[in-house]
C-alpha cells in the first residue's frame, strides 16, 4: 500500500520535485553505503590492532628467549614493526574523527571522500608499508636459526620454528604466497569496494553543485 502511494506522488509530482526526489534518496543511500564501509574499516582495524597487541610480547618473548643474535635482531624490529601498524591505523582514523556531523552534507560529503581515499590510498600501497617489511623480516628471523643443540633450548620452541634448510625454504615460499595473496586481496578490495564509493560521492557532489 505504502509503494503505491509512493508511486502515486511520484506520477504526479513536477519535474523539479521529482529531481529532489532523486536527490533526496541518492543522499540517503550513499550515506547508508558509506556508514557500511566506514564500520568494515573499524572492524578491520580492530582486528589489526589485536593482532598487533598480541604481536608485540610474542616476538618480545622470542627476542628473549632464542639466542641467535640475527633472529634477535629481526624480533626486535618486529615489535617495532607491531607498532608502527597500530600508530599507522590510528592515524587513518582521524580524518574519520574529523568528520563534523554538525556540518552540511555538502561538507561531510567532502571529508568522507577525503577519508575513504585515505584508506583506499592505504590499501593501495599495503605492500610497501604492511608486505615487505615484515616479510623481510620472517626472513632475517627464519636464516638466522641456527643449531639449537648447541643451546639449553625451550624444547617447545623446536617443535614450531623451522630450524632445517628445508624447513626453512617451505616457509620462506607459504610466506611469500601468503603475503602475495594479501596484496591482491587489498588492491581487489580498492577496486570493488573503493573506487566506486569514491566515484559515486564524486558525482553526487557535482549534482549538487549544479542544483545550488
Amino acid at each position: 500500500m505504502l509503494e503505491q502511494e509512493l508511486k502515486e506522488i511520484w506520477q504526479h509530482s513536477s519535474e523539479g520535485e521529482q529531481i529532489k526526489f532523486k536527490m533526496s534518496k541518492l543522499m540517503i543511500d550513499m550515506e547508508a553505503r558509506v556508514t557500511r564501509m566506514e564500520r568494515n574499516i573499524k572492524n578491520r582495524d580492530r582486528r589489526e590492532i589485536i593482532a598487533s597487541l598480541i604481536g608485540i610480547p610474542l616476538f618480545g618473548y622470542f627476542a628473549y628467549e632464542i639466542p641467535f643474535l640475527v633472529t634477535k635482531i629481526a624480533c626486535v624490529f618486529a615489535v617495532l614493526f607491531f607498532v608502527y601498524v597500530i600508530y599507522k591505523l590510528k592515524n587513518a582514523q582521524k580524518l574519520r574523527s574529523s568528520i563534523d556531523v554538525a556540518s552540511s552534507f555538502s561538507e561531510q560529503l567532502e571529508a568522507q571522500r577525503n577519508y575513504l581515499k585515505e584508506q583506499s590510498k592505504l590499501l593501495d600501497n599495503v605492500l610497501y608499508w604492511y608486505v615487505l617489511p615484515p616479510f623481510i623480516m620472517n626472513i632475517v628471523f627464519i636464516l638466522g636459526l641456527g643449531d639449537p643443540v648447541q643451546f639449553d633450548w625451550n624444547p617447545m620452541l623446536l617443535e614450531y620454528l623451522p630450524i632445517t634448510p628445508k624447513e626453512k625454504l617451505s616457509t620462506i615460499i607459504m610466506l611469500a604466497l601468503f603475503y602475495g595473496f594479501i596484496v591482491l586481496l587489498n588492491k581487489s578490495a580498492v577496486k570493488i569496494n573503493y573506487k566506486p564509493v569514491i566515484q559515486d560521492i564524486e558525482q553526487l557532489q557535482l549534482q549538487l553543485k549544479s542544483e545550488n
